[in-house]
């Protein structure tokens, strides 16, 4: 196995990963997405509830216990909406480093396609000149 497959196989490993950790932050963002959608919902319940007046006894106990719940369920919903926050923050970060190496090992092969484009010239040119010496000695 050659230097050049070796450096393709690392590549495109490494194009997998970065395939991979997007996809991977891209579940995290669209999960973030709906929970925030949910925060709002929950927001938005309240608020109307806070809204609403009631003269009969049993309706203003049955909106109080609503409401509780509601700040309950709101509570726990800005818990989660922050730890998907976070989530996605890490998966962040492992992202562009995902994408760092995929673009050293770019950089690498270009720079070794470079060299080795080099060498090919500097070997064809040399060829060149020992078929021209050879070519003047007759």
């Amino acid at each position: 196995m050659n230097y050049k497959y070796k450096m393709e196989k690392v590549l495109d490993y490494r194009s997998n990963v970065e395939k991979h950790k997007v996809e991977d932050f891209a579940r995290i963002s669209q999960k973030l997405d709906q929970e925030k959608k949910h925060l709002d919902t929950i927001e938005e319940k309240l608020e109307q509830k806070k809204k609403e007046v009631s003269t009969d006894v049993h309706a203003m106990k049955m909106s109080f216990l609503y409401k509780e719940k509601l700040k309950a369920e709101l509570s726990h919903q800005k818990k989660k909406v922050e730890d998907i926050v976070h989530k996605a923050n890490d998966a962040r970060e492992v992202l562009i480093e995902a994408r760092k190496d995929r673009k050293i090992m770019e950089l690498l092969k270009e720079k070794d396609k470079e060299k080795f484009q080099q060498e090919m010239l500097l070997k064809e040119q040399k060829e060149l000149d020992d078929f021209t010496i050879m070519r003047f000695a007759k």
